[in-house]
């Protein structure tokens, strides 16, 4: 496990330790997530709130799916932000944030070994 960045005993949880179905899920995480948050720094360039935060949300549900704690309340940030429209001006920086903080959380599950997992 990674330190801070994540905590896959969440997943494991989830799925009943079925660490098969664990990597299958981190899979789909690490190809989807950096998608989700180019298309969600688009939204946010283009003050397209409503769209900002419906793509945080989507974020945020698979953020907490797979246990990436380092980012869950900064995506519930940016998404509530974006929603009330308030502290606009701020959320592209979140947003950098944000993706900058995944890049090290998806390297690092990328390099998981989920046959030898323990939670």
């Amino acid at each position: 496990m990674s330190s801070n960045l994540y905590d896959l005993s969440i997943l494991s949880e989830m799925v009943y330790g079925d660490t098969e179905f664990m990597k299958e899920l981190v899979d789909t995480f690490i190809e989807y997530a950096p998608i989700d948050t180019t298309e969600l720094q688009e939204f946010a360039k283009n003050n397209n709130w409503e769209e900002t935060s419906k793509k945080a949300h989507k974020l945020k549900s698979s953020i907490r799916t797979i246990g990436v704690t380092s980012l869950a309340d900064l995506i519930l940030q940016i998404e509530l932000d974006a929603k009330n429209k308030n502290n606009i001006e701020n959320i592209p920086v979140k947003i950098d944030e944000f993706s900058e903080t995944l890049f090290l959380v998806l390297n690092k599950l990328g390099k998981e070994d989920f046959e030898n997992f323990k939670s």
